[in-house]
C-alpha cells in the first residue's frame, strides 16, 4: 500500500512538473577556462535532490550554521516541506498537503567526512567545478535559504533524519511547483548553469549530467 501511494504521488508530480519544464541550453561554453575553481556536488535519488559543499571552501561568513558541525569535512543541504521533511516516516497526509498547498519550509543539513560518493552510495552523485565567483553565488543562494532572526546563525529545530544532521527553519514556501528538486536546481542556476526550474529528481539529474561529472549512478533499486 505504501509503495502504491508513493507511485501515485510520483505520477502526479511527473504529470504536472513534466509539463512545466523548459528546454536546456547546450552544454558548451557555460564557463570560461582558467582561474581558481571550487566544487559543488548534486546528490539525487528517486525523489529528492541535495547539494553538497566542502566546509573549507565556504567563503567568508556565509553559512554560519557550519559551526554546528565542527568535525565535518562536507555539508549536505536539502530543502523541503516543514512537516513532511521532518516526519521520521512517510506520511501521506503531509505529502498531499505539501504538494497541494503552500507550506512552510525547512533546510536539512548533514555533516560528514570522506569521499562524497562513499557518503551516499545509493544516490547519483554529480560533481560541478565552478569558477570561484560562481561557486560563491551557489553558496550565497544556500546561505539566503536559512530563515534567521536577528544576527548570527539560525537555531536548529532538532535532529535530522540520519547521521550528524539537523533541521533549520528556511525561507520560501513549498508546493507542487517549488519542491526540493526546484530548490537544488535554483542553487545551480545561481552558479550559472542553465537548468530548468520545475522538474522532477530524474529530470534534474538528466539535465545536470550535461554540465557536471557523474561520479556514480543510482543502483537500479533506487
Amino acid at each position: 500500500m505504501a509503495a502504491l501511494k508513493r507511485c501515485l504521488l510520483l505520477l502526479l508530480v511527473i504529470a504536472v512538473c513534466g509539463a512545466c519544464t523548459t528546454p536546456v541550453k547546450e552544454a558548451t561554453d557555460v564557463f570560461p577556462q582558467g582561474g581558481p575553481t571550487a566544487s559543488a556536488f548534486l546528490l539525487v535519488d528517486r525523489w529528492h535532490a541535495g547539494v553538497v559543499i566542502k566546509v573549507s571552501d565556504l567563503p567568508g561568513d556565509l553559512v554560519p550554521e557550519r559551526r554546528d558541525f565542527p568535525a565535518a569535512q562536507y555539508l549536505e543541504f536539502g530543502w523541503g516541506d516543514w512537516d513532511f521533511y521532518q516526519a521520521p516516516n512517510f506520511n501521506l497526509r503531509y505529502a498531499l498537503k505539501a504538494l497541494l498547498f503552500s507550506t512552510k519550509s525547512v533546510l536539512h543539513v548533514v555533516g560528514f567526512s570522506g569521499p562524497v560518493a562513499h557518503y551516499a552510495p545509493y544516490r547519483e552523485t554529480i560533481k560541478f567545478n565552478l569558477p570561484r565567483h560562481d561557486f560563491e553565488r551557489v553558496v550565497g543562494y544556500i546561505d539566503k535559504s536559512f530563515a534567521r532572526t536577528g544576527g548570527g546563525a539560525a537555531a536548529p529545530l532538532g535532529r535530522g533524519l540520519y547521521g550528524d544532521s539537523r533541521f533549520y527553519p528556511a525561507r520560501g514556501t513549498f508546493h507542487l511547483f517549488n519542491t526540493c528538486n526546484t530548490w537544488a536546481a535554483h542553487a545551480l542556476q545561481a552558479g550559472g548553469y542553465p537548468l530548468s526550474s520545475a522538474i522532477t529528481a530524474n529530470t534534474l539529474a538528466a539535465e545536470a549530467r550535461r554540465f557536471g561529472d557523474a561520479l556514480q549512478s543510482r543502483p537500479a533499486s533506487h
